[in-house]
């Protein structure tokens, strides 16, 4: 009796787990459907996923196993602002050898009761490069209010290949689920990404449901159901990393392959063992064992030096002048130092290995450095996934201090990484004494000071001096910017704003790297003089027109790369015939957690006005919950920084 009990219990919980995938039937669409005119929870949006499924299963096809997943899509469309969420675009893979597809593709635009397929001859499609192609197609006939709905199923041969699922993308959802059934043959490590949570998260073993034709074992399988509901748009916003770090999904890494014959293959595995290959590895192992080449390359002069930063500095210099960088990321492939080096032209992986064998060629102690850049994502801690990283960079060890450099840039100075890798951390691979994590952070200070001397002509014009110095990354943006164009172009772009005259200009230490860089003008800022009034807005060059942060909330955090610091002076002579009409209100605030702060002064002595404006962000990385301090924080700047100084005329 108990075991009959106990067998209607287990058949009763299984159908109950097979209900909770949802049905859809192709081409039916209920009547509120058509009759939803919005979507409540965003009134904002363009369009909206009414319901989104995907079931994955692998299976036998010919002589190989395959991973074949299932889509299907229904998606309101509002406004014609949200017609660019019918244009489908599905990469598929290729190498030498295999090559993913995209079968059964069928689907269907809804205005009313008029109904309009996807005809076969309008899917397309394209090669992106010698790996990549894109299977495209836009639905047909569309209106404000329609209905799209499509399916097709993806078939990869490449087991690494299965990414898990997507909840989260640039348009809300209402409903998302995805089911798989996967063999025990296959063990994949998965983790929730992103913020928001599973409205289902369930799992259970199937029992021999997965079998390969000429042998004879056969194969348990997990089966496994997750949905989220209510899932909001995903926007992107300034000051972020990849998005892909912070998209709710449900991610899939193959870490193990168990063979029906008894064999066993693990893809995850320990820094150790990822050590012991990494030294040998042909792409940066042999490549870090270049020394004496290297060394016979560098001149007596690189060896000699009045200390060790000195000389340091003198072999980053020499690998930054000599290689050009050819604008290529490469890390595990296409990599020989030798070859780049008689070039004189290398991927950025090539160069920053030639400076790890110069610095190691003259006596140092300097180790390749992986990572991953801003756009490609946060490296997961959890196990070594060698395809997190994307970029390799140097460590320089000098007595206690560490170095990170990068050669690639011309513009770099010493110890300053591209803005790009500024990306939390780091993994050192030391062959001697293993692997480690390491902070990636920006050491050098980012600074702006503008002074301004100005004083007021007969015409009641302002005239004067700006000085502009620049530090840490915005020394770098400007220095790209002087670079970029002519001079004459240059004062051009500056002269547009303001009605602003350049009489003269100059500048110091563009080519100077570890140098503050000053920019100096003698101006003349035609007044706007009326009714014997001059007003003058203080912030001249250097207002924040618009507020990064728009958002009524943000679910990421807000990662700046860096602190950074923007300080200015305005001396502004008042001559005797002209006399104060008003001036602005002083005003300082500042953010919670010594985030940042805003100081906005002035200060009137006899015939001279002292403006004094000081904006620092202390921290470069902020909590989403932090965000609305920024965003008030930042809307309280550019209300400031609409005040006018009004002079008027004495007659």
């Amino acid at each position: 009796m108990k075991n009959l009990i106990f067998i209607l219990f287990l058949l009763i919980y299984c159908n109950l787990f097979s209900q909770k995938k949802k049905v859809y039937k192709f081409g039916s669409i209920s009547q509120s459907e058509y009759e939803l005119k919005l979507y409540e929870k965003d009134t904002t949006a363009n369009a909206v996923f009414l319901f989104e499924y995907g079931a994955t299963k692998f299976k036998q096809s010919n002589s190989e196993v395959i991973i074949s997943t299932k889509y299907y899509a229904k998606v309101k469309i509002f406004k014609k602002e949200g017609f660019e969420n019918a244009t489908i675009k599905i990469p598929i893979y290729n190498n030498s050898n295999a090559s993913e597809k995209v079968i059964d593709i069928k689907a269907i635009t809804h205005n009313g009761m008029i109904k309009t397929s996807l005809s076969k001859k309008n899917i397309f499609t394209e090669k992106i490069n010698e790996h990549w192609s894109e299977v495209k197609f836009t639905m047909p006939n569309l209106k404000e209010n329609s209905i799209i709905e499509y399916e097709y199923t993806f078939e990869t041969p490449f087991k690494f290949n299965f990414k898990g699922w997507e909840f989260q993308t640039n348009i809300p959802k209402i409903h998302s689920e995805f089911y798989a059934l996967i063999p025990g043959n296959f063990v994949y490590n998965r983790r929730l990404n992103g913020f928001h949570k599973l409205s289902k998260n369930e799992s259970k073993i199937k029992k021999s449901c997965f079998r390969i034709t000429g042998i004879s074992a056969e194969a348990d399988c997990e089966e496994v159901f997750y949905t989220m509901d209510d899932i909001p748009s995903f926007i992107e916003e300034d000051f972020m990393t990849s998005k892909d770090n912070f998209l709710s999904a449900i991610k899939f890494e193959l870490s193990e392959f168990r063979g029906f014959d008894g064999s066993n293959y693990k893809y995850t595995k320990t820094w150790q063992s990822v050590d012991k290959e990494f030294k040998t590895d042909k792409s940066i192992g042999r490549q870090l064992r270049k020394v004496d080449y290297l060394e016979k390359q560098l001149s007596e002069d690189l060896m000699l030096g009045a200390n060790d930063i000195i000389k340091a500095k003198k072999v980053y210099a020499f690998i930054q002048n000599h290689f050009t960088w050819n604008n290529k990321t490469r890390l595990f492939s296409e990599v020989n130092v030798k070859e780049a080096f008689k070039n004189k032209i290398g991927n950025s992986t090539e160069i920053n290995i030639a400076l790890i064998n110069a610095l190691n060629a003259v006596g140092f102690e300097a180790n390749i450095v992986l990572l991953s850049t801003r756009d490609n994502g946060v490296p997961t801690k959890l196990y070594p996934i060698m395809s997190d990283f994307n970029y390799a960079i140097a460590q320089l060890t000098i007595g206690d201090q560490s170095f990170l450099l990068d050669a690639t840039d011309k513009l770099l100075p010493f110890g300053m990484l591209p803005f790009k890798t500024l990306n939390h951390y780091g993994r050192v691979m030391d062959f001697k004494k293993g692997s480690y994590w390491t902070d990636i952070k920006a050491k050098n200070n980012t600074r702006t000071l503008v002074s301004m001397d100005l004083e007021i002509d007969e015409n009641g014009n302002f005239i004067g001096v700006i000085k502009k110095s620049f530090s840490g990354y915005n020394a770098y943006d400007q220095r790209e910017k002087i670079n970029a164009i002519s001079e004459e172009n240059y004062l051009n772009e500056i002269e547009n704003d303001d009605r602003l005259i350049i009489n003269s200009y100059e500048n110091f230490n563009v080519t100077q790297l570890d140098k503050t860089l000053t920019e100096v003008y003698n101006v003349i800022l035609e007044s706007n003089l009326s009714q014997n009034l001059v007003i003058l807005n203080p912030f001249i060059l250097t207002k924040i027109s618009k507020n990064p942060f728009k958002l009524n909330q943000r679910s990421y955090p807000i990662d700046f790369g860096y602190p950074r610091t923007f300080q200015y002076v305005l001396k502004l002579n008042i001559p005797e015939h002209y006399k104060i009409k008003s001036l602005p209100e002083n005003k300082a605030f500042k953010l919670p957690n010594n985030g940042g702060n805003y100081i906005f002064s002035i200060d009137q002595k006899e015939n001279e006005i002292k403006v004094l404006y000081k904006f620092s962000i202390i921290r470069s990385y902020f909590i989403p919950e932090e965000y609305p301090y920024l965003k008030e924080f930042y809307k309280q700047i550019i209300k400031t920084q609409n005040s006018l100084i009004t002079l008027e005329k004495i007659k």
